[in-house]
This record gives structure tokens, C-alpha cells and sequence, in this order.
């Protein structure tokens, strides 16, 4: 009755492609996500900046 749980478990043949896809996959996102986040701060680092000169000049 359990041969439909068991047989998919036991069969390894394209676990390696399936394996690497995910890995590319989480490498991915957290790329994406990390770049966001590295823009965001270059974003409002460039705004302190502009900040301060426009302070600055006053």
C-alpha cells in the first residue's frame, strides 16, 4: 500500500539537478534581497551627504 510513498523517496535519479536548481534558486534571491538592501543604504547615504552640503551652504 505504501509502494507510492516509498518507490518516489528511494529513486535518486535527478536529485543532483533538482539539488542545484534550488541552490541557484536561494543564491538568487538572496542576491536580489542583498542588493536592495545595499542600494537602499548607498540611496541614503548620498542623501546624508546632499544633506549636509545643502547645511552647508546656508
Amino acid at each position: 500500500m505504501w509502494d507510492f510513498v516509498r518507490k518516489p523517496l528511494q529513486d535518486r535519479t535527478g536529485a543532483t539537478a533538482i539539488e542545484y536548481g534550488l541552490l541557484i534558486g536561494v543564491i538568487a534571491m538572496t542576491m536580489f534581497f542583498g542588493m536592495s538592501v545595499f542600494v537602499n543604504s548607498l540611496f541614503l547615504m548620498y542623501e546624508t551627504i546632499n544633506t549636509n552640503i545643502n547645511n552647508a551652504k546656508k
